[in-house]
């Protein structure tokens, strides 16, 4: 019967994405690095794995994906403590304050990336920048017209990071509060009773019944991110310098951008690898949890 039940989805998911998958890895080991291959077919040819030592010898290639796995690690870390945080203090809080919490987060997460984007632009802009003046009214006096994008590391690690952190907040924070009303009181009544303090309480009593989510949360969380691209685009007015570059603008940009789509195949197959690694790693987890249980 749980066959039966799921295999209607299980034939959806092969039909809308298991032949884009297939044309994708047969585009992997073709020529098509020319727009005018779109458009006459007879000049592909096979070139077995000639595409993918020409993109994986390429020095631009691993300093995307360098760059791209020190912000997603930063983003998730800072994602997953902010969430954490503000969940605890969710539950602190009056019910008229956590509500109006949650509904202005649910507002948040219903803005699109690109206007993020465009917001955290202006918030950083070096001429007349929300963050610029703050900083000066707080006692940076060379702050103002500070160009936060001329150096692209500040840029993309601080500015790019904080859009990104500030998206992933409503999914998080809702998630950890709704996971934290699973936590018996009894057990924490009880940890307080027997001496331990916030944190140890939090530690092991909180942490172990709500482990399912965080595991979760950190897994998308590190998918999501890892393939960051509307907030890069809209910072960068649709044009990234090659310091803003990770995985997912230079996928686009090898692809639409200059046409390279076998080059843009092998970067695609790459992405879909690492994230088939993360998936296993949390399936595991929650084999083990199960396993515990």
């Amino acid at each position: 019967m749980p066959y039966t039940l799921i295999l209607p989805a299980a034939v959806v998911m092969v039909g809308v994405l298991g032949y884009p998958l297939v044309k994708l890895v047969l585009l992997a080991f073709q020529n098509v690095n020319d727009y005018l291959h779109l458009f006459n077919p007879a000049l592909d040819q096979y070139i077995g794995f000639d595409g993918f030592t020409k993109v994986f010898s390429s020095q631009v290639f691993w300093q995307v994906v360098e760059r791209s796995v020190f912000l997603t690690v930063e983003v998730v870390v800072i994602s997953i403590v902010l969430g954490l945080a503000m969940a605890v203090l969710l539950n602190r809080v009056s019910g008229w304050v956590k509500v109006t919490v949650i509904t202005v987060l649910m507002f948040v997460w219903a803005i699109p990336a690109i206007v993020t984007g465009t917001v955290f632009r202006w918030l950083f802009a070096n001429v007349g920048g929300v963050v610029d003046y703050i900083c000066y009214r707080l006692g940076g006096k060379g702050m103002i017209n500070h160009d936060w994008f001329e150096n692209p590391t500040q840029g993309l690690y601080v500015v790019v990071a904080a859009a990104i952190v500030w998206g992933a907040m409503p999914f998080l924070v809702i998630g950890f509060n709704a996971a934290m009303t699973q936590v018996p009181k009894e057990l924490v009544e009880a940890a307080t009773l027997d001496g331990a303090t916030a944190w140890q309480s939090f530690r092991h009593v909180v942490i172990p019944v709500i482990r399912p989510f965080l595991i979760l949360a950190t897994s998308l969380s590190f998918i999501w991110d890892f393939q960051v691209f509307g907030q890069i685009w809209a910072l960068r007015q649709n044009a990234p310098e090659p310091g803003y570059q990770t995985i997912g603008v230079y996928l686009y940009a090898q692809g639409l951008g200059s046409s390279h789509y076998s080059n843009s195949a092998v970067v695609s197959i790459a992405m879909i690898l690492l994230m088939l690694a993360v998936l296993v790693f949390y399936i595991r987890q929650v084999v083990k949890i199960g396993e515990q249980d």
